[in-house]
């Protein structure tokens, strides 16, 4: 059997389900906020690709000691290998030597009394503004200015030699 129940206990089962329903009284806590570092991973940069190609000449076909109009061009092409956006921003060239001075062929080889000091290598004046932002995949393209002076002394240790000349991009 069931009895009744009283108003005093109908009303505070109002109350509490007044309370349930408009959530007035239930308690919680507000987590504090969280984070956390994500690493993002950010490539290298790549090594410049240097080549050259057939060179061309002003004036003469081959070097003579202080001869006039006697250039040698070297054109050479810096191409990007990176994966992104590189900036070339120097080419540099000097000629390879021997401790003792003497120049060397492009297989590293001692061209012997041949001085890599009787040859004058320099970028050429025309070549493009550096630096240049390549592209991966871009390339820049110049040439070298290479000329043999006149020691004033015997060169004839450079007779049909072949110096080389290294062009570096920076």
């Amino acid at each position: 059997m069931r009895g009744k129940l009283s108003k005093k206990h109908l009303a505070a089962i109002a109350f509490v389900g007044a309370l349930a329903i408009t959530g007035v009284s239930v308690a919680y806590f507000t987590g504090s906020s969280g984070s956390v570092n994500a690493p993002g991973t950010v490539g290298t940069s790549s090594a410049w690709s240097v080549t050259t190609s057939t060179p061309t000449w002003l004036g003469l076909t081959a070097l003579y000691p202080g001869a006039s109009n006697n250039t040698e061009f070297i054109p050479f092409t810096v191409t990007n290998n990176g994966h992104g956006q590189q900036a070339v921003t120097s080419v540099t060239v000097t000629l390879p030597a021997e401790t003792n001075g003497d120049a060397e062929t492009a297989g590293g080889a001692d061209i012997p009394g041949c001085l890599a000091t009787w040859f004058t290598a320099t970028t050429d004046a025309a070549n493009p503004s550096l630096p240049s932002n390549l592209a991966a995949g871009g390339t820049y393209t110049g040439k070298i200015d290479l000329t043999m002076k006149d020691s004033g002394t015997n060169q004839n240790a450079c007779e049909s030699a072949a110096p080389a000349v290294t062009i570096t991009a920076s």
